[in-house]
């Protein structure tokens, strides 16, 4: 009970660093969205910033999904030295790497360009390569800073870890209010790039206090270097499924008319920091837990954490997701309705947070059985099974753009991914065995039943709120009702757990709640 306490604990505070700095990135995206809007400018930073830095992050997480394993292996066995020693090798290979890749994709990015924004031409093309190359060196940055996460998560140390971007944002944000105006969308992404280098910076200080000592050695012949470049391919193609599904939908977008690119990101900027705060908060801090029941061979141990971390998945994520949909407009009306970002822009911009928010729960369920097959050091299973989401989502992306526009592409997108976390829930079954299947069932039917109560609350409470609300301000007026909106809608979920007796309610009651309470009253 102590350890599963801890490990709450631990995720409830990852997700808390976590939201202090999606906070960060929501003021750096209103403040992009006010500057820039839904302009041809806005279009070619982010595909650019897609092609460079988010398919990089990509990369990023593979690279701790599969170091992080090895260098457990190593602190279980207390061999700090060891897990420092394989570290060092694989910081000096990816480094070379990382300037041979940086090169070649600055020297060629006109041509991969032109099939990447396959919409773009003439000024927006060229603004496009250009923005390219100013952010291509993100990915030298990428690498340093997740070979360090990879180091200081598997010594158990979250919290830095989960505001790396905070002065990230921070760069961007006071380039943003006092030189946008000078030096606009290139300046932009020149921010972007500091912005990166920062976020390796401030973790030397944290590494250093664990004795860790960053040193060049080059060996190929390590057996856990041979390991790493082994299982890391077919690692971040399984990583990078839903990175590759967005740029698929960027790509689509960029044929359809000025600034879809956009707001297809503003969409995606809002669903993915509720959606990744809570996913990567539970998974960052139990993948380590999984890596090391499974070098320990603790198959019922790895199959009771996950069976409840897919119960808390539902629990969390089918509530937001109905939440995002109900309240979408004035979600995207208080966070960007302003300067140039007119109502076609919300319009836009609330069709597609609809249609992405539908996928959550596959982008939760696809990220921890992505992590569990990594923790049995079995990379072939997610890779598979991510390129035939890919697929999925290509196909339907064309079906649908013609039916739907925009909102076409992201709902492509939703049923690629939930197809993926069904049919890695699946595979993992016949690897370690059935999961309490009909416990999970009940669950769900219980949180369905609890979030079709909640959703028409929060509609309801919302309406009649927004039309009774006199202030001078209409912002002012919609964020009050949105905010009160949202409570109403927890506290009636959580009466219609209490009611429907969900054990995760009643667990986060009796350990938090009733022991604040207690100690109140003291």
């Amino acid at each position: 009970m102590v350890k599963r306490q801890s490990t709450i604990n631990t995720v409830i505070l990852v997700i808390g660093l976590t939201i202090i700095s999606k906070l960060f990135g929501s003021i750096r995206e209103i403040l992009i969205g006010s500057r820039f809007g839904t302009t041809l400018e806005a279009d070619s930073y982010y595909l650019a910033y897609k092609v460079t830095a988010l398919v990089f992050m990509s990369i990023g997480s593979a690279i701790t999904a599969t170091m992080i394993p090895i260098i457990v292996k190593y602190i279980s066995k207390g061999d700090k030295e060891r897990a420092y020693q394989f570290a060092n090798k694989i910081f000096t290979i990816l480094i070379g790497i990382a300037l041979l890749l940086i090169t070649f994709g600055i020297l060629l990015s006109p041509y991969y360009t032109r099939y990447i924004a396959i919409g773009f031409e003439g000024y927006k093309y060229n603004l496009t390569v250009s923005l390219i190359k100013i952010m291509f060196p993100i990915l030298g940055c990428i690498f340093i800073t997740y070979v360090f996460v990879s180091i200081l998560q598997s010594f158990g140390k979250f919290s830095i870890t989960s505001i790396l971007s905070i002065p990230f944002n921070i760069i961007i944000i006071c380039y943003l209010i006092f030189f946008s105006s000078k030096y606009g969308i290139k300046g932009l992404a020149v921010a972007t790039l500091i912005g990166w280098i920062m976020q390796f910076l401030i973790q030397v200080p944290y590494l250093l206090k664990k004795g860790f000592k960053l040193k060049i050695i080059f060996d190929f012949n390590d057996e856990d270097v041979k390991s790493f470049f082994k299982l890391i391919l077919p690692t971040l193609l399984a990583t990078t499924v839903y990175t590759v599904n967005i740029l698929v939908d960027s790509s689509l977008a960029s044929t359809l008319s000025d600034g879809k690119v956009a707001a297809l990101n503003y969409a995606y900027m809002i669903y993915s920091s509720i959606a990744t705060t809570t996913i990567y908060g539970i998974s960052t801090v139990l993948f380590p837990k999984f890596a090391q029941s499974s070098s320990l061979q603790s198959y019922d141990k790895f199959k009771r954490e996950i069976n409840s971390t897919i119960k808390v998945l539902f629990f969390i994520l089918i509530p937001m997701a109905a939440g995002l949909i109900v309240l979408s407009r004035p979600i995207v009306e208080i966070a960007f309705r302003r300067g140039a970002f007119d109502e076609r822009a919300v319009i836009l911009t609330k069709t597609a947070l609809i249609y992405y928010s539908i996928g959550m729960i596959g982008f939760g369920l696809q990220e921890i059985f992505n992590k569990s097959f990594f923790a049995l050091k079995d990379t072939k299973t997610p890779m598979k099974f991510g390129m035939i989401s890919v697929g999925i989502n290509i196909v339907l992306n064309i079906i649908l753009v013609r039916i739907m526009d925009l909102g076409g592409l992201a709902l492509a997108t939703s049923i690629a991914t939930v197809s993926n976390g069904i049919m890695l829930y699946i595979s993992l079954m016949k690897k370690v065995g059935k999961f309490d299947n009909k416990d999970i069932i009940k669950q769900i039917f219980k949180v369905l039943i609890s979030v079709l109560i909640m959703s028409l609350m929060v509609s309801f409470s919302y309406n009649i709120l927004i039309s009774r609300l006199n202030g001078t301000s209409i912002l002012i007026n919609k964020g009050i009702s949105l905010i009160t909106s949202v409570f109403v809608g927890i506290f009636t979920y959580i009466l219609m757990t209490i009611f429907l007796r969900i054990n995760e309610t009643k667990y986060l009651i009796d350990n938090y709640v009733m022991i604040f309470l207690k100690k109140d009253k003291r």
